[in-house]
Formats: C-alpha cells, structure tokens, sequence
C-alpha cells in the first residue's frame, strides 16, 4: 500500500508506504513547489529503477561481467500512442548477444508488464 497526502501547499504531496516517504510535486510553472519528483516523472522513475535491478539481477545470475547498468526513460508519442523510450547502458565486455539479450529481459520487469497490459483503475471517495 501506498498512501498520498497533500495540504493546502501547491502541490506537494508526501507520499509513504509505511517505512519510507518521498516528496512528489509539480515544477514552479505549473504552480507547484519543486519539492520532488513530478508524477510522471516518478513512473519514469519506477520503470527506469525496476529496469535496472532486473538487468543487474539476471547479469549478475548469469555471471556477466556488468560493472554498471544505467537506464534512461523518457515518454513521447508515436502513431498516437504513449510510448515508454528506454536507453540502456551497460558497462562492461558483453557480447552482442548479452546486449540482445537483456533488451529482452528489460521488457520483463514488474514494472513494464504493469504499463503494457490493461489495466482498471476504481476510485471510491471516502
């Protein structure tokens, strides 16, 4: 469970899942504080971290020499469709077999499943 709270301080929102808390907020010119991550700038987050501890999971599984895993996101469009874009940078000797292979891998990760299947939210006002 996560729970967010917000007071009357545009727009930041302390947000905890009962052991941690971080802020999240919208930049100045959309009338926020500037205290945290944006909204969608956090789901880039999750995606991008969930990315890659799953590749340092399956390279370190595998035994592959990976020294470092960088994952970049960034959302955009393409034929009128929401697109998550992923640069993935892995330092270390790796094939391009290896490299193939965790392009595939990355699409596996908890977080990107959760992105590419529909899903419903419901809402209940308390």
């Amino acid at each position: 469970m996560v729970k967010a709270t917000i007071n009357k301080e545009h727009y930041a929102c302390s947000v905890t899942n009962g052991s941690h808390e971080i802020i999240v907020d919208e930049p100045v010119e959309l009338g926020g504080t500037h205290k945290g991550f944006a909204p969608k700038g956090l789901l880039m987050a999750s995606l991008a971290s969930c990315v890659a501890i799953t590749l340092r999971m399956y390279a370190d599984r595998k035994e592959w020499p990976v020294d470092k895993i960088e994952v970049e996101v960034n959302i955009g469009t393409e034929n009128n469709e929401t697109v998550f874009f992923e640069e993935i940078t892995c330092t270390g000797q790796l094939t391009d077999e290896q490299k193939t292979r965790l392009e595939d891998i990355a699409s596996k990760c908890p977080v990107s499943k959760l992105l590419t299947v529909g899903h419903e939210v419901r809402s209940k006002v308390l």
